[in-house]
């Protein structure tokens, strides 16, 4: 791939021959005969090409197209030139390097604001709905919290799974005699009485939407729609170098935000039913059964 940036913004060529047919192209350029004036260009082959200067001619497979003084033009490796034009050689590439990067960047953000008013369409669709993100963010922050109506124990047990990271409801019971005359022998130390086991855990569905990276109202809200409503006061023609980093990093991050909050409502819907809870309603007691089926009732009126 070449890239070149030029009065008309980035251009990119693919074929070699192209760059060789500029008029000012030359093959065996004496960098003693020549002054460099500027970098214009970029490449990145899978094979190597010849070096244009005519004391080195070193194969290479990525490199820059520069133009000197006299308005010649050739190919020169990143080593070529540092060796051959020194400092102006280091100053010129990292400029053009810098410059590339922020029309890259720009071109990106051009782009990406041609789309905006899709990408909020998508954010409204996913936040909308009776079991939409809004619902789903709720009623998960229902599940977690005393005083929104979820029993104590249903309580702290998620919030110990959702520490552990684990999907699982572990169930306690009293362990047998043989089962700790098990345990003392295979430990070398005495068990005090009375003495609980874990069985075997039943898996929650769903139960990823627990999870602190899959918090709806801060990939939805507080990411994109925040950084969404600034972007649009945007002037990207005069964004600084670093504010133009800045965007672009943070575009290319949206598709991934959105995919995790569209799997975060999915894995919230799972969840939230007395089918979804089931592995939970059945270790607690009758009371906090019922106390938390008629909260998840409730979120669903």
């Amino acid at each position: 791939m070449i890239t070149l940036n030029s009065d008309r913004g980035l251009v990119h060529i693919e074929d070699w021959a192209d760059i060789e047919s500029r008029p000012g192209f030359v093959r065996d350029l004496d960098p003693k005969a020549h002054k460099l004036k500027a970098i214009i260009g970029r490449y990145v082959f899978a094979d190597r090409i010849r070096c244009g200067l005519s004391d080195c001619h070193t194969p290479h497979s990525k490199g820059y197209i520069v133009v000197t003084e006299d308005g010649h033009e050739t190919n020169i490796g990143k080593d070529c030139g540092a060796k051959y034009f020194g400092v102006d050689f280091e100053t010129l590439s990292r400029k053009f390097d810098q410059d590339l990067e922020a029309a890259q960047n720009r071109e990106r953000l051009a782009t990406f604001r041609f789309h905006l008013e899709e990408l909020e369409a998508r954010v409204e669709a996913l936040r909308a709905g009776r079991h939409g993100a809004d619902w789903v963010y709720k009623s998960v922050g229902a599940l977690l919290s005393v005083a929104r109506g979820c029993p104590e124990d249903a309580v702290r047990r998620l919030g110990a799974m959702v520490k552990a990271r684990t999907p699982e409801v572990a169930t306690s019971r009293l362990a047998t005699d043989e089962e700790i005359e098990l345990i003392e022998v295979s430990e070398g130390r005495k068990v005090s009485r009375p003495h609980y086991v874990e069985d075997s855990a039943e898996s929650i569905p769903g139960f990823e939407a627990l999870y602190p990276e899959n918090d709806l109202r801060a990939l939805l809200v507080l990411d994109l729609e925040v950084h969404i409503a600034e972007f649009r006061g945007l002037s990207i023609p005069n964004l600084t170098h670093g504010q133009l980093r800045h965007w672009a990093k943070w575009v290319a991050t949206v598709d991934g935000t959105l995919e995790r909050a569209d799997a975060a409502v999915s894995a919230g819907r799972r969840l939230l039913t007395a089918d979804g809870l089931g592995p939970l309603l059945q270790v607690l007691a009758p009371l906090e059964q019922a106390q938390l089926r008629g909260l998840i009732r409730s979120l669903e009126d």
